[in-house]
């Protein structure tokens, strides 16, 4: 039986370029795109829309033609359109206005978001994606996690929705940027949704995906209906977009109050869900079959996932190719997981 291959993309902003950056290389080593290497490709907020631009169709009357968006292109929409989404202001006055608005509203308005998402996914569907994918959402409504999934979405037209809108909805992250509204049938539910960030309870959605995977595994190929899973052929590389490795002093720890909090609590909530999914994937697959890749970010100032300019963006991608890309440790356990998933197969 041929090996089920599953991609997990982190959350993280603008904190993007560091999966990208990781992608290209495996590209490099693969000589294919990444839709072709997998099976199922989840992501969460930026991971979600990575996940979706490297799966839109170049024509999706003709999936055969390709994909519409390279790496290369994805990584141009973080280094050139960062700033469209979240501007920031350069002057002392002007950030001090920023943070008191902070304070009472979203940091960020929609105008920005809702341009470049409409240049990069124009009127894809959920559907139109060259591989299976699932983005991951939280829904206030109905008070309930929401996961977008090709494999509902193919029986279920109503859930056939626009890429652009679960774009929006996995990446409105609370404090910067507002809640997203938009309609999704599923039996049991309201389908008027308010939709925010899913990195609140799923940043590293690769338990959700192998979870995913393993309940619908006869949809995916995997197996027949009703049989035990051969886990032995399931393989999981997860990616993630950088982890400020500093701690919370107990002096801030015990005195700071509300504005120190709205500002830090969401990275402290994604770090802590990233590392027990960590955890709990190498406690449940085979040795071998997980691989987690992502960097510690040692410096506070190029931590924030809203950050635009290029000293940022420059910091966390030689910090990649320095802690991933040129470690040779690392290198060896990428091409051992790619070579035992049979994603590279060596030649005879």
């Amino acid at each position: 039986m041929a090996a089920f291959k599953i991609l997990s993309i982190d959350g993280g902003g603008l904190r993007g370029v560091v999966p990208v950056t990781i992608l290209k290389r495996i590209e490099e080593l693969t000589g294919k795109p990444i839709w072709q290497s997998f099976n199922l490709i989840a992501g969460t907020s930026t991971g979600g829309l990575i996940a979706s631009a490297l799966t839109i169709p170049r024509d999706p009357s003709n999936k055969a033609n390709g994909a519409k968006l390279s790496l290369d292109d994805i990584l141009n929409i973080y280094l050139t359109k960062g700033e469209i989404i979240f501007p920031p202001r350069h002057d002392i006055l002007g950030k001090l206005i920023s943070k008191i608005d902070a304070a009472i509203e979203p940091k960020y308005g929609t105008e920005g978001i809702a341009k470049v998402f409409k240049e990069v996914l124009d009127d894809a569907h959920l559907n139109d994606c060259l591989t299976d994918v699932m983005i991951c959402c939280y829904d206030l409504a109905n008070n309930f996690p929401l996961l977008f999934k090709s494999s509902s979405s193919k029986t279920n037209p109503g859930q056939n929705i626009r890429l652009y809108d679960i774009c929006r909805a996995t990446s409105a992250a609370p404090t910067y940027l507002p809640a997203y509204e938009l309609t999704y049938p599923i039996e049991g539910q309201k389908p008027h949704r308010l939709c925010i960030d899913g990195g609140v309870y799923i940043n590293n959605p690769s338990m959700g995906a192998l979870a995913e995977f393993s309940r619908n595994h006869f949809y995916y190929g995997f197996g027949k209906e009703g049989e035990d899973i051969n886990y032995d052929e399931v393989f999981v590389l997860s990616i993630g977009s950088g982890t400020y490795s500093g701690p919370i002093t107990p002096e801030q720890a015990k005195d700071e109050g509300e504005l120190f909090w709205a500002t830090r609590i969401s990275d402290i909530m994604m770090r802590g869900a990233n590392k027990v999914t960590d955890y709990e994937m190498n406690e449940m697959m085979i040795p071998g079959n997980y691989l987690r890749l992502t960097i510690n970010i040692h410096d506070e100032e190029f931590a924030p996932m809203d950050r635009a300019d290029s000293a940022c963006s420059d910091y966390l991608v030689r910090l990649t190719k320095q802690q991933v890309l040129d470690d040779a440790p690392t290198m060896q356990q990428l091409n051992e997981f790619l070579a035992k998933s049979g994603i590279v197969v060596d030649e005879v």
